[in-house]
């Protein structure tokens, strides 16, 4: 069966992308009538930990917030994600390919932005040891071959800022743009794996609790079955002829899953990775510029201090700053 998970990073900033991951995992069938799905964190406990690992053998992998956090920095969020990107598409060698990826359409809007362009001396890993992630990328291979487990999936929609105006613009409110780039990935997930016993969490996406038209319309060419709708948990399911996914939207979600970890993780990653670029370009025009991380109040204070820097290059706020 297939296990995947989707979860967003930068929902709430006005400054940088919205990230929205997606990643998958092929597993065994769990045993007829058990009622018990496969936990990947348990198929791969041998390389794979919810919680930080003091040896530095096991790769971490949960709710991003758990991972990261920027005074611990990248380095162990970077690992993991390297890793299990190396199995869907292979070792990244730079951060070029990293987005290559990660999201394949991701190059063509950088293009449009100055401050997202790479620099010759950007060094890549981030902060991860490059020969520790090929030596973590191969026990993670051999784990999962030995459980009868694979990550199939593992990819990215990158909401740049003027996209994500564009988007907010046509769907009216952000919530409605940020569940357009789930629809999407749910959508390359019926159509790739539909037909394997597909299981698709979704974290819940802006408070919203009930998911069952929004599902109608986006899919009408699959009939929608409504199993069950609480205050903290939705789950439905889409059938066309013989394909067919249960989706399931709930709070802490990746805390159940581990795909849905790991896609919040990889937001996250591509995320702290454009915005190290974003910063580093408005720092060329003023070195003693405190970098940002985008979110709301101190994203007003970096917009000030570069007010005079941005009034002179000509970049109009429609192509930097974020609608609410």
């Amino acid at each position: 069966m297939i296990i995947a998970g989707i979860d967003e990073a930068g929902y709430g900033p006005l400054l940088g992308p919205l990230v929205v991951g997606c990643c998958a995992f092929r597993v065994p069938d769990p045993e007829a009538g058990s009622g018990k799905l496969p936990c990947v964190w348990k198929l791969l406990s041998r390389v794979v930990g919810k919680n930080r690992c003091r040896h530095g053998r096991k790769l971490h992998v949960n709710d991003s917030k758990a991972v990261y956090n920027p005074t611990a920095g990248l380095k162990e969020l970077e690992r993991a994600v390297l890793c299990l990107l190396s199995q869907p598409h292979g070792i990244a060698d730079d951060i070029a390919t990293l987005l290559r990826y990660a999201d394949p359409a991701l190059a063509e809007h950088l293009a449009g932005y100055r401050w997202y362009d790479g620099w010759a001396d950007e060094r890549f890993p981030i902060q991860a040891d490059g020969v520790a992630v090929r030596i973590s990328a191969n026990a993670f291979k051999i784990a999962c071959e030995q459980a009868q487990t694979r990550c199939v999936h593992y990819i990215a929609h990158v909401l740049l800022e003027r996209q994500f105006n564009d988007l907010v613009d046509k769907t009216r409110n952000k919530a409605s743009a940020s569940f357009t780039l789930v629809a999407r990935h749910i959508d390359r997930l019926l159509q790739t794996y539909a037909a394997e016993n597909l299981l698709i969490f979704c974290d819940r996406q802006g408070g919203r609790e009930h998911y069952g038209h929004l599902l109608r319309v986006m899919f009408e060419d699959w009939a929608l079955e409504i199993i069950s709708e609480t205050e903290k948990r939705a789950e439905y399911r889409l059938v066309n002829r013989d394909r067919s996914a249960t989706i399931i939207f709930c709070e802490k979600a990746e805390s159940l899953a581990l795909p849905v970890a790991a896609a919040s993780m990889l937001a996250k990653y591509l995320r702290e990775s454009l915005m190290s670029r974003f910063n580093r370009y408005w720092q060329t025009h003023l070195p003693d510029l405190a970098p940002t991380a985008g979110y709301y109040n101190d994203g007003w204070r970096f917009l000030r201090d570069i007010q005079e820097v941005r009034a002179s290059l000509g970049v109009n706020d429609a192509e930097l700053i974020r609608q609410r």
